[in-house]
């Protein structure tokens, strides 16, 4: 089992695309005993180097509480002091060595801008829960594979690896389990998710399209709905985007908000078809009635009721703050979705699918008590 030590002489990572090796510019400063990535807390799992078939791992201060962060990802990168780098063979055996009741695990999936980073933050408040909002290895995994490509016994055994690896700091400090809130994209992972922990919970949130449209419209920030985009610029920055997307070379911001909405609601649908116990949530009730949802959200997940600690806290903030994605940062979008813009997004989304709408309420969406 070898590991080592690389020195970052430049951190070059500028956007908020998926994580990959060439984020930093390091060197190498020797080996180090690969134990080191269970033994310290302040080291956790930033990403895979398929072509040289290692793992990196970023070691950030003792101070920076990553579970306390919107964006894991992000603030991996932002604080990260060193890397230590290690085979997958030395990545697998060290998963072996982290014990974690599968049970105990939450994975929560979603078409994002739908309140999920309220949820995970909620769900730090349990004790001796850790909650991860965003660790990104698995958005590279999706990027680097594609979503027509995730058969295979070694990205299963890649993805139950990188899991458990990622409960690592959290199993040293005393938590006994987990909340993993991912990118949407990531929710086309499932098959594999539900390959290597048959038994964690699985929580799926969305939110009615226009309403979701016109938060994701504000990330976007383009000039104009409409207008043919490059996707080239796209699949850099996340190595795909949507199957519905991947014979494309140009779609108009239209086209991608309600192709990636789609996607991403047809993976719930999937996983209805296929039996896999969900808690599902929509953003409008989780707005309306948010304690509500998140005592049911907590049963369902084997937690009671009164499970957070602080839920008043969490509730009055904003959950992306200090994020470049926070309402503050966002602002207002520099130009507005009319109700003709509305209307496409409505027809592309009736178009591609035959079972879902703009307007669909999935079966089992969590209704608050009256």
């Amino acid at each position: 089992m070898q590991a080592r030590s690389l020195i970052i002489e430049e951190k070059v990572k500028a956007n908020l695309g998926a994580v990959r090796p060439s984020d930093f510019r390091v060197r190498d400063s020797g080996e180090i005993d690969p134990q080191a990535v269970l033994q310290n807390s302040n080291i956790s799992l930033y990403c895979l180097d398929f072509e040289k078939r290692q793992a990196l791992f970023v070691e950030t201060p003792s101070e920076c509480d990553l579970t306390r962060v919107p964006f894991f990802y992000a603030t991996q990168y932002e604080q990260a002091r060193r890397l230590i780098q290690v085979p997958f063979d030395t990545l697998h055996r060290l998963a072996a060595q982290v014990v974690v009741d599968p049970a105990r695990l939450i994975l929560i999936y979603s078409v994002g801008r739908c309140g999920s980073t309220l949820v995970s933050r909620a769900f730090s408040e349990v004790e001796g829960m850790e909650s991860v909002s965003e660790p990104d290895v698995f958005t590279q995994m999706l990027g680097t594979w594609g979503a027509d490509d995730l058969d295979g016994e070694e990205k299963i055994r890649l993805v139950k690896s990188c899991t458990l690896l990622q409960c690592a700091p959290g199993r040293r400090k005393g938590a006994t389990a987990w909340a993993l809130k991912f990118r949407s994209m990531v929710t086309e992972m499932w098959p594999l998710f539900y390959d290597a922990f048959p038994q964690a919970k699985v929580v799926f949130l969305y939110r009615q399209a226009e309403s979701w449209a016109r938060s994701f419209w504000r990330l976007m920030g383009c000039p104009d709905p409409v207008e043919p985009l490059s996707l080239a610029a796209l699949r850099d920055l996340f190595g795909r985007l949507t199957p519905l997307l991947d014979t494309r070379e140009t779609a108009s911001a239209l086209e991608i908000m309600a192709y990636l909405w789609l996607s991403v609601m047809e993976q719930c649908v999937q996983m209805q078809r296929q039996g896999i116990p969900l808690f599902i949530a929509r953003y409008e009730e989780l707005n309306g009635a948010p304690r509500d949802v998140l005592t049911q959200m907590f049963a369902y997940c084997g937690l009671a009721a009164n499970a957070a600690n602080n839920l008043d806290a969490v509730l009055a903030q904003d959950s992306q703050a200090g994020s470049s994605l926070s309402r503050e940062r966002l602002g207002e979008a520099s130009a507005q979705l009319t109700p003709k813009h509305f209307q496409a997004l409505r027809r592309l989304i009736r178009e591609g699918s035959q079972t879902l709408t703009a307007d669909t309420i999935l079966p089992g969406t969590c209704s608050p008590a009256r």
